[in-house]
């Protein structure tokens, strides 16, 4: 019986599958640096088999393997080449593996944060992003973000107290600018001047387009602009860069960068200045003033422990302006002197804990402060005439987690608060605002084909209602060649310290403007004085202003017809509510009006943005964009008409007309060439279709004859290298010449050249 049962044992273990085995391993670069957090996956029939390396590049992977197998190892890492493995089933436990990654150089393409508030390879994104690689932001010789932003597909350059950013028919206060994941703050009715930017400095420029409040909070109803700056380098570097131009403008720029394995210091120093230029040769006062400012920046970090990671952020920038003005007086013009600075200070520590090998704790403290000042001066006898100041504070503690379940699950999870004042004499009482957030994500990858992401925000906010920002998005690779994505979620914008607390009347026109919190005490004040000759509106219809809403949906497709051929095509619609536009509530005694605000349109904007881009080698490539943009504005009309028993009664017709600013059409071309021996070129063009700037008869919306033409601007440039530290290049914007006292910030054609050094 004994022989039966033993030989009824061996058979058993003969057939059952074999004991688990462990394959080990490490995972580094190419300069043997551990690669923590790649991806290591086997499948073992129909079983899949995965791990994720440790800090120290480290894994293990017990497996049941079959019998005499050759079993496939497929290591994944974001910013690295995937590396595929044939292992044989009898080489398993019998020595530790050790694999090299190589880092992946795109062309086009690259890792990004800002979609997803991690490092995500922009193939795996799920809603619509692009970059502008600081190598394209080099050769096409662009000083400020203002110049960088205007030759992108869906991004239209736009003037209302300085150079803002239309995306997706949305105002530039609908965008949120940030630098290294921080919101840059000041600005002037709504508009943040992008040509305070420097991108000297610039790692790439990441885009998000659609409403990104889910993960960004308020003013990312349009999409998000995030500038990524360069860190250091390994070891010492450091380099200069030098450009001369049309109307006197000179940039300078250096940096100095020093790391270590376990520290890293990069400071980055500019100066750009100006003459200014008149696109008005009768007028007084420049179109662009005379201007100097300097920019400082400091990134640092430095590894407490092998888990423990601290990081510093501090940028200085710093302007001022002279220009000449007039004042209509009894008796006359009165000549003045202008002299103008605006100024903004930024500091972020933060610190990085690992406490485990999947998950990460960040505590992020951002303090920032911006200001202005203006004083004008009687050009004739040096006294002063008008003098103000203004100064806008904003702080905010986050706390940010985040988890890595496994290869399919990702989770953040963080809350904060935002504290805002001000201080000018415009906003009576030095108004502040306080909102507290908190926020939420997962992404689910079921394969490497499909990703779902499911993301929300809530707000709470001390002078309007709390808010909820959903978003979900999806992708899904058919193919090799082709991809698909789509997203939709729910955006909003706060309204701002303007439309709630200005108290403000212009001494020289005589008009009037006053926030809806405001407006109450504001019109109250004005009866008492004997300055109101009609109320417009009774004071009791008026309701204090709510936030601004969208929901939006992205729906897009990228095909790869040939191996260095892509072509991206997205559409986009957004529908906004509670929209805040300003409107007379009264009639001042000097037939002047008095401006409140209030939320009463609904606007849509639609259409869809496509853009090729192809290498023809690896010295010549380009891309062509397009967008076609619908954006209306609901317009209520009131109308007497005689109904069917002959009675007068009121009637209100409701449409939506097209809105001014916008462009149907707007397109772009860039071609770049550089040659193994050193030489390169580039061409860069935008096509603007026509708009309407002006609502000459207060209908609300653009009629047939209110339309500027359109309009082309080209620039080109041509460079020289001298091995790899020297590069000198020339050329000209706007070479046609194109000028527009409405688009200020086209100031004609500009010839520079520009010295670059590194080492």
């Amino acid at each position: 019986m004994f022989r039966v049962y033993l030989m009824v044992l061996i058979t058993v273990l003969c057939i059952s599958p074999a004991a688990a085995q462990v394959i080990s391993g490490s995972v580094t670069d190419e300069q043997n640096n551990p690669l923590p957090d790649a991806h290591l996956k086997i499948q073992v029939q129909g079983t899949n088999y995965t791990t994720i390396t440790d800090l120290n590049g480290t894994f293990e992977l017990s497996i049941e393997p079959e019998t005499g197998s050759t079993l496939t190892l497929y290591v994944t890492r974001v910013g690295y080449k995937p590396e595929v493995l044939q292992i044989a089933g009898s080489a398993i436990s019998s020595e530790e593996l050790t694999i090299v990654l190589t880092e992946q150089i795109y062309q086009q393409e690259t890792v990004v944060v800002t979609a997803t508030r991690t490092q995500r390879d922009i193939e795996e994104v799920s809603i619509p992003v692009s970059v502008i690689s600081g190598e394209e932001i080099q050769h096409s010789g662009n000083m400020r973000l203002s110049d960088v932003l205007a030759e992108q597909t869906g991004m239209q350059l736009v003037s209302d107290h300085g150079p803002g950013i239309q995306v997706q028919g949305f105002d530039p206060d609908y965008t949120l600018i940030m630098i290294d994941g921080n919101p840059v703050i000041g600005r002037t009715a709504g508009t943040l001047d992008l040509s305070r930017i420097s991108v000297r400095n610039v790692e790439q420029i990441e885009v998000v387009k659609g409403p990104s409040s889910a993960l960004w909070g308020s003013d990312a109803l349009a999409g998000v602009v995030n500038i990524i700056t360069e860190t250091a380098r390994r070891g010492l570097s450091g380099g200069f860069t030098t450009r001369y131009g049309g109307n006197k403008t000179l940039d300078i720029s250096g940096d100095i960068s020093h790391a270590g394995e376990t520290f890293q210091n990069r400071i980055f120093i500019n100066r750009n200045t100006s003459g200014g230029y008149r696109l008005n040769p009768g007028s007084v006062s420049q179109t662009v003033p005379e201007y100097q400012n300097y920019t400082l920046n400091y990134s640092g970090s430095v590894d407490i422990s092998d888990r423990l990671t601290l990081d510093a952020n501090f940028r200085w920038f710093s302007e001022t302006q002279q220009n000449n003005s007039s004042v209509n007086t009894e008796n006359g013009a009165l000549l003045l002197n202008d002299y103008a600075g605006r100024s903004d200070v930024m500091v972020n520590p933060v610190l990085t804990f690992n406490p485990a090998d999947r998950l990460d704790f960040t505590i992020n403290w951002l303090s920032s402060h911006y200001g202005t000042d203006l004083e004008l001066f009687i050009s004739d006898s040096g006294d002063l005439y008008d003098s103000t100041e203004f100064n806008q504070y904003f702080n905010r503690p986050e706390f940010q987690g985040e988890y890595r379940w496994s290869n399919q699950h990702h989770s953040i999870a963080g809350t904060g608060a935002i504290f805002e004042r001000l201080e000018a004499e415009r906003y009576p009482g030095q108004p502040d605002f306080t909102t507290r957030f908190l926020f939420a994500q997962h992404s689910w990858t079921p394969s490497t084909n499909v990703e779902l992401t499911g993301g929300l925000r809530f707000d709470s906010h001390s002078e309007y209602r709390s808010q909820l920002s959903p978003k979900v998005s999806a992708r899904y690779r058919m193919n090799e060649r082709i991809q698909f994505r789509a997203s939709a979620g729910r955006g909003f914008k706060a309204p701002e310290f303007r439309q709630l607390f200005l108290d403000f009347t212009n001494s020289t026109v005589g008009y009037s403007v006053l926030g809806s919190s405001t407006v109450a005490d504001g019109i109250a004040r004005q009866l008492d004085e004997g300055t109101i000759d009609q109320i417009l509106i009774p004071l009791e219809n008026l309701e204090e202003i709510r936030a601004e809403s969208s929901w939006a949906i992205n729906a897009g497709v990228d095909v790869d017809p040939l191996r260095n051929l892509r072509l991206r095509i997205n559409f986009f619609r957004n529908n906004v509510s509670d929209l805040i536009e300003t409107a007379p509530i009264a009639r001042r005694t000097n037939g002047q009006s008095v401006f409140t605000y209030f939320n009463v349109d609904e606007v849509v904007t639609q259409g869809l943005e496509a853009e090729i881009r192809w290498s023809v080698s690896r010295n010549l490539n380009g891309s062509a964009g397009y967008q076609f943009l619908d954006a209306n504005r609901r317009i209520e009309r009131e109308r007497t008409v005689q109904d069917s028993r002959g009675e007068v009664v009121q009637r209100t017709d409701v449409s939506f007309e097209p809105m001014f600013n916008r462009s149907r059409h707007s397109g772009n071309i860039r071609l770049f060439y550089e040659t193994d021996s050193g030489w390169g070129a580039n061409v860069r063009g935008t096509l603007r279709g026509r708009f309407g700037l002006f609502d000459s008869n207060g209908s609300g919306f653009v009629d047939g004859d209110e339309y500027e033409k359109g309009y082309t601007v080209w620039n080109a440039a041509v460079s020289r290298t001298f091995g790899n530290s020297v590069r000198l290049q020339a050329g000209a914007d706007n070479l046609l010449g194109y000028t527009n006292i409405n688009q200020p910030f086209l100031a004609g054609r500009l010839w520079y050249t520009q010295l670059s050094v590194q080492f």
